[in-house]
């Protein structure tokens, strides 16, 4: 977590940092009217040297990839901030009146009493630069295109995408824990993670079975399929509708959004989370990144034709897909746990950015024909052929919040008002835990 201002004495210091999402210390480094604090913990560092300040937000893991960055030259006054493509962890920006740059939208609601007018994301693979003496002045370059590669046929392609999937799986990190929705993304990775002995831990989240339906359309059902057929355990972390419920709040406050798309599912993530955490895990698992990369929901089918249907996809990989990991991440970093997902790589963007249509959906419109083609001989065939759900309604959640907040667009917008654009006052019992 991290936040820097041009004007440093209208930020309220001792109310920011007492808010916090991991153990660690804040730091705060100034220079004339400017400052620059952040929290110390597994996922930010920050130094200061020789008159430089950088911050750098990583993903644990084998590899400590640095998610954003930002850096501050004291001499020059000027500042720039980078996230990187995959987008796992945002950055706010405002220029206009102020200069101010985020991390999460709620330390600019604690240093500021509400969300800065003007603030908006920067987006994934851009960088901005700008000049602290110079107020007004602003650069930004652009997300970095992936470029078509070499054609492969589709045998071939599917020998491709089935080597990267498994060397992926591969390097997971040890203190992974895989959320295991019984669809096909997630039960290729536990099928692949099997075929080649790693133990990856492997949890199911639902609402309570007394409220669940059997069958296809529940998460739970799937779920002890998959496990049924691999042979490995897979545990199962059930909620209550009344928790879900009492977590909308929370699930606000750390997506930092009011999209009930977004909020339903986070809800209950955030039990998953605390139990995760309790466990002593990490880094979780998660496989949203298939879905735009090899297909996505069959309704898209029916706005979007041609030219028209390849762009779409593509701006849900630059822009959509990678906005999404940031608040999962949001959400489970509160906990100190890393998202990690399998299918988000360089290597398998490139082939989802250029994938030809007929590669995406079957002579049966269901998406992802190249994905079910590189593994379906692993794979039970009822889940092979399992059509997408959302997560809200694999988990059965939706039906829990619509009876308790409606089903408007718009029903968790007040909510959100009153946290980010009311001044910020939180009740205690709406701030996550620690543990």
């Amino acid at each position: 977590m991290f936040l820097f201002a041009s004007n440093g004495a209208d930020v309220n210091l001792k109310r920011l940092h007492s808010l916090g999402c991991a153990d660690g210390n804040w730091h705060v480094a100034s220079d004339g009217t400017g400052i620059a604090t952040w929290l110390e913990s597994p996922f930010t560092r920050g130094r200061t040297l020789a008159g430089n300040v950088t911050i750098e937000i990583q993903r644990p893991g084998k590899r400590e990839d640095t998610v954003c960055r930002f850096d501050w030259n004291k001499k020059t006054g000027r500042v720039t901030v980078r996230r990187r493509w995959s987008g796992e962890f945002a950055a706010y920006v405002a220029t206009e009146p102020k200069q101010i740059i985020s991390s999460h939208l709620r330390l600019t609601v604690m240093a500021y009493g509400r969300v800065p007018l003007g603030m908006k994301p920067l987006s994934a693979g851009e960088s901005l630069s700008l000049s602290v003496k110079k107020p007004g002045s602003r650069r930004v370059t652009g997300r970095r295109i992936v470029r078509a590669g070499r054609r492969l046929n589709y045998s071939a392609l599917v020998k491709r995408v089935r080597s990267l999937v498994y060397s992926s799986v591969r390097e997971l990190p040890d203190s992974a824990a895989l959320l295991l929705s019984g669809g096909l993304d997630s039960s290729i990775v536990a099928a692949v993670a099997h075929d080649v002995g790693r133990r990856l831990p492997t949890f199911v989240f639902s609402l309570n079975p007394t409220q669940s339906p059997t069958g296809m359309e529940s998460d739970l059902y799937c779920a002890r399929l998959v496990a049924a057929h691999l042979d490995m355990a897979c545990e199962e972390i059930l909620i209550d509708p009344e928790t879900v419920i009492k977590n909308v709040p929370l699930a606000v406050l750390l997506a930092e959004t009011s999209r009930g798309t977004i909020i339903d599912p986070c809800a209950a993530v955030i039990e998953v989370a605390k139990h995760l955490s309790g466990k002593g895990y990490r880094a979780v698992v998660l496989c949203d990144a298939a879905d735009d990369l090899f297909g996505g929901f069959s309704f898209a089918l029916r706005y979007y034709r041609g030219a028209q249907l390849a762009r779409y996809f593509k701006t849900e990989l630059d822009k959509g897909l990678p906005d999404e990991l940031a608040v999962l991440q949001r959400v489970f970093e509160r906990w100190g746990i890393a998202v990690i997902d399998p299918y988000w790589t360089p290597e398998l963007k490139a082939i989802g950015y250029n994938l030809p249509l007929r590669y995406r959906v079957d002579p049966k419109r269901r998406m992802k024909r190249l994905l079910r083609d590189a593994f379906a001989n692993m794979l039970p065939d009822a889940i092979a052929q399992r059509p997408k759900l959302a997560a809200r309604d694999g988990a059965q959640v939706r039906n829990a919040l619509e009876e308790k907040f409606g089903r408007s667009r718009e029903r968790y917008r007040p909510l959100y008002k009153k946290l980010f654009l009311e001044g910020g006052i939180w009740p205690v019992e709406i701030q996550a835990p620690k543990n």
